[in-house]
């Protein structure tokens, strides 16, 4: 419910648009904004700089220019829903956002920059966040399919969306040539976010994506701890490269993703076992196994949306 006097945080006190907010997990809390274009300008400027400090925190890498380019560039009046997850003291720990999109006369989800900082990534959250995110708009519209387009530089999260939904329907696939429609998904999605000169449409690899960086993406190499998966992005991605995936989701589809997010969970909540990779993580979510600088989902260019 829109409460903003339940708001703990400083920073998202009084804002001309309060969010609304609702249960993400035990002890944690969203704060999601459906309609960011009625901030005001000073309201802007806040979240903005808490975007840019759980960006530096999420990613161990000095994100503060690609921020800075985007909301230049009015990310608050082309981001479709933004959300900030709340810590158990009401601190925001982790964001989201996405667009909706029309990309070969398909319903079609963006999903926006997102991440966790360290300290809290092993309570699934990305995954709860995406996971609250699409029963939203895939239960809103139940006898349509669609189609999920994020861009990403994450080995986990790639994995991840496999292991969610099932590899038949994520691409690019390995085992698989792209359909003709995943492959126009791709072309005009990669117009829209700028990247249509370096999309490779055949393995939907972005050349130079996160171009806007001076530094690394990642503080920390990231891995998935899928060896084929791992040695793919370490040696077919290149540092500033990225992977454009597509993602068929459906009703069916939303209780798959929903359930391996379950069974995630409970095996989060498992004394470790030795300290053994876990194969495969529940989508946007890193696995333990994945170095701590690394663990948030993929980004989009700062000149467009």
């Amino acid at each position: 419910m829109p409460a903003p006097t339940r708001l703990h945080c400083p920073e998202l006190r009084g804002l001309s648009a309060p969010p609304t907010i609702r249960d993400l997990g035990p002890d944690y809390r969203v704060a999601r904004w459906d309609s960011p274009a009625s901030l005001s300008p000073d309201c802007r400027r806040r979240l903005h700089g808490t975007l840019r400090e759980l960006a530096a925190r999420a990613f161990g890498a000095d994100h503060s220019g690609y921020w800075r380019a985007r909301v230049d560039a009015g990310f608050f009046d082309q981001v479709s829903t933004l959300a900030l997850i709340l810590g158990p003291d009401g601190v925001p720990v982790g964001w989201g956002g996405y667009h909706r999109c029309s990309f070969a006369s398909r319903r079609a989800l963006y999903l926006d920059a997102a991440g966790v900082v360290p300290a809290h990534r092993r309570f699934g959250l990305t995954s709860a966040l995406m996971t609250h995110f699409l029963a939203r708009e895939i239960l809103a519209h139940p006898l349509r399919r669609t189609y999920v387009v994020l861009r990403t530089r994450h080995p986990a999260v790639y994995a991840g969306w496999r292991k969610g939904l099932g590899a038949a329907r994520v691409f690019p696939s390995e085992h698989r040539p792209l359909p003709a429609l995943v492959r126009r998904i791709a072309g005009e999605a990669a117009e829209w976010l700028g990247d249509g000169p370096r999309l490779d449409p055949g393995s939907l690899r972005v050349r130079d994506a996160y171009h806007m960086f001076e530094g690394d993406v990642y503080g920390v190499p990231p891995r998935s701890g899928h060896p084929a998966i791992d040695d793919y992005f370490a040696h077919a991605v290149g540092p500033k490269d990225a992977v454009l995936v597509v993602a068929r989701m459906s009703v069916p589809g939303l209780a798959r993703f929903a359930a391996a997010r379950a069974l995630s969970a409970r095996a989060r909540r498992r004394p470790p076992s030795g300290g053994r990779p876990v194969r495969g993580a529940v989508p946007g979510e890193p696995v333990p196994a994945a170095p701590t600088g690394a663990g948030a989902a993929g980004l989009i260019p700062g000149g467009r949306p």
